[in-house]
């Protein structure tokens, strides 16, 4: 272990006899060495939950009435299956974390690596980055939006912008200041605590504010309609959820945190359980409400209320807890294969260059959330490419690699074959429905 450098991942060099060398490759043993820093047995169980519901449990919810009307009341039972199915794959991606004897591979990149080689770590890397990057950009567009949004109730004019811009350098000094998971639990647990009095409040106002003759959107003049059933909007509606339920990027920095990694499994079915809660009070009842005059976010289909103002400045502050959890997991593993760490470039060195990089990522965020400032189209765009692969594919395809197909039992195999054919559908349908509706935002100038 740690000799063959052709099944690792680049990073800086000190000298240029190192480059001629070792250009673009690191030593397992390097690697493993490198993720150190952000592996600390001293996390609880309890707060791996906050840290998962935290990173699920945002923004997102906002949308998710309107997942429900693109596919009905199927939408329903699509939430609880895939939290079943986020469970399951969860499970698969720790047994491939300890797959080889006698060791742990500690970042959902460096799986990947082990089952594909180096174009699949740079893959997973790049998946991991967009989907991170991906959900603080729609995070930034929504706290933008609403910042405005609440100014103008107040009668005071503020760009959405410059709304974005504040936004996004609140968001910048945690991200650069703390390096690992362990050090943001405190966050998480706030940004929890934000996330479910507002999916609450939300939830509640919208059943006590439903369609009637007196209050409704402008643009409809009757009362809403429901169906059990919309067979075309499945597909993009499972890239959506897929959307809710893919922390496997930052599964092994959770688990490596944990004090006893063998409660992970119980832990994950626990946050999968408070979290599919959370998800359903916020879709069944707006959906309810609202049905197919539901929009995205679910904010806008309310009257300006005191309370719902109220929820919305604490979804703002959740988003601004929850963003250091997200964009942390995305720069360690992007961190990682390019070395930024102190065990290789020294700790002076290592908080520069993290500075540089981590800054450098929150200015590319803002710049396209400015550019592209429509909330569920970037959702939907986003689900579609990232995480219908991290939730369906990467982890399943690592499982039946690093085990072997012969160990793995043929019920078992056909499960995980179901599981990649349906990420592929959602993967492309999704990417196509996301695709004309950003065009159509794009043309109308509004999401």
């Amino acid at each position: 272990m740690g000799t063959d450098q052709s099944s690792s991942g680049p990073r800086f060099s000190d000298t240029s006899s190192e480059a001629s060398i070792k250009a673009d490759v690191v030593s397992e043993t390097a690697a493993e060495n490198v993720l150190e820093h952000s592996i600390k047995r001293n996390g609880s169980w309890l707060g791996a939950v906050f840290n998962i519901m935290c990173i699920s449990i945002g923004t997102g919810t906002m949308n998710l009435p309107a997942v429900v009307k693109r596919c009905g009341w199927f939408g329903v039972i699509l939430f609880v299956l895939m939290a079943i199915v986020g469970w399951y794959v969860g499970i698969l991606f720790k047994r491939a974390m300890y797959a080889r004897p006698g060791k742990r591979v500690s970042s959902f990149a460096l799986v990947t690596r082990e089952a594909f080689g180096v174009p699949g770590y740079w893959f997973a890397t790049a998946i991991t980055y967009l989907y991170c990057c991906g959900t603080v950009i729609s995070w930034i567009i929504v706290s933008g939006t609403q910042i405005t949004r609440l100014l103008g109730f107040a009668d005071a004019v503020l760009d959405k912008k410059i709304s974005m811009t504040i936004i996004a350098i609140v968001m910048w000094i945690p991200f650069t200041l703390l390096k690992t998971l362990k050090e943001i639990t405190v966050s998480s647990v706030f940004g929890v605590l934000t996330a479910m009095f507002t999916v609450i409040v939300l939830a509640v106002t919208s059943l006590q504010h439903r369609y009637t003759d007196t209050y409704h959107l402008p643009e409809y003049d009757s009362a809403p309609t429901h169906k059990f059933i919309i067979g075309a909007g499945i597909p993009s509606a499972l890239a959506s959820i897929s959307f809710m339920y893919a922390g496997a990027v930052a599964f092994p920095h959770i688990e490596g945190n944990m004090r006893k990694p063998g409660q992970f499994g119980w832990m994950l079915f626990l946050s999968n359980v408070l979290v599919c809660g959370a998800y359903l009070l916020s879709s069944v009842t707006g959906y309810v409400a609202f049905g197919d005059q539901t929009v995205s976010p679910i904010l806008n289909n309310l009257p300006n209320l005191a309370i719902v103002n109220a929820a919305t400045i604490l979804i703002i502050v959740h988003v601004v807890f929850a963003a250091p959890v997200m964009l942390v997991s995305a720069n360690l593993e992007l961190e990682l294969a390019l070395g930024v760490m102190p065990q290789v470039m020294g700790r002076k060195k290592e908080f520069f260059w993290r500075l540089v990089m981590r800054t450098f990522t929150m200015g590319v965020l803002l710049a396209v959330s400015i550019a592209i400032p429509y909330f569920g189209q970037v959702i939907d765009l986003v689900s579609a490419i990232s995480t219908t692969v991290v939730f369906f594919m990467v982890p399943v395809l690592c499982y039946v690699k690093l085990y072997g197909w012969r160990r793995i039992p043929r019920y078992e195999l056909v499960l995980c074959a179901l599981l990649v054919a349906v990420g592929g559908v959602a993967c492309v349908w999704g990417l196509i429905d996301a695709i004309k509706s950003l065009k159509t935002a794009v043309e109308n100038g509004h999401g």
